[in-house]
């Protein structure tokens, strides 16, 4: 990294979160939508599986990603529900005590921890590597943003055991409002509702 580069990274990390220029982005865009592909790698077993589809993100904690494969799948905060549908068993699964688990909610929750963060200038690319407890059982987090628009292109986190998912994004649009409904949890016809914390 040269010189300019270490300046560059050393200005963004002093007095606040590197990820700052990324949620303020999101904050002040309303509504982000785009595609994208997410790989699980497990540690123990070293097997892996990758996923793809359309992203919906939009302030404060509403998300929604829709599989298109696994096609029919989907997993999102409503506002008042997180929940997961399986097309595979038709079972929409519901955790009403768990905190949403949003993109833009874990960076931002990740910007006000004391975790350790590390920062790298890449050209155009903004990556931050953070490191500690960061909530929800995840202990490190990278997150991708482009310097010049903020937005996001890459996000991973991990936990203790060395279990990690990756999202890769591209061909983000941000705009004031969403689609109407975007965010709203539709239960197709036939599907049982199952809440595992009450079993």
């Amino acid at each position: 990294m040269n010189l300019i580069a270490l300046i560059s990274a050393f200005v963004i990390s002093v007095g606040a979160s590197a990820l700052e220029p990324l949620i303020s982005r999101i904050d002040d865009a309303g509504y982000l939508t785009g595609s994208f592909s997410q790989t699980d790698i497990w540690a123990l077993t070293l097997e892996e599986e990758t996923s793809e589809g359309t992203l919906h993100i939009a302030h404060p904690n509403l998300f929604l990603l829709a599989y298109s494969e696994p096609s029919g799948c989907c997993t999102g905060y409503d506002g008042e529900m997180l929940y997961t549908i399986e097309a595979d068993v038709e079972q929409v699964i519901l955790y009403p005590s768990s905190e949403p688990a949003s993109f833009l909610h874990l960076i931002e929750r990740a910007a006000d921890s004391t975790s350790l963060e590390t920062v790298e200038l890449l050209g155009d690319s903004v990556v931050v590597h953070l490191q500690g407890d960061l909530g929800q059982g995840i202990t490190g987090m990278t997150v991708g943003y482009t310097l010049s628009d903020s937005l996001p292109f890459f996000f991973e986190t991990r936990d203790a055991n060395g279990n990690r998912t990756a999202y890769r994004m591209w061909d983000i649009e941000v705009t004031d409002l969403p689609v109407e409904d975007v965010f709203v949890m539709n239960i197709p016809d036939g599907y049982l509702l199952v809440e595992p914390e009450g079993m």
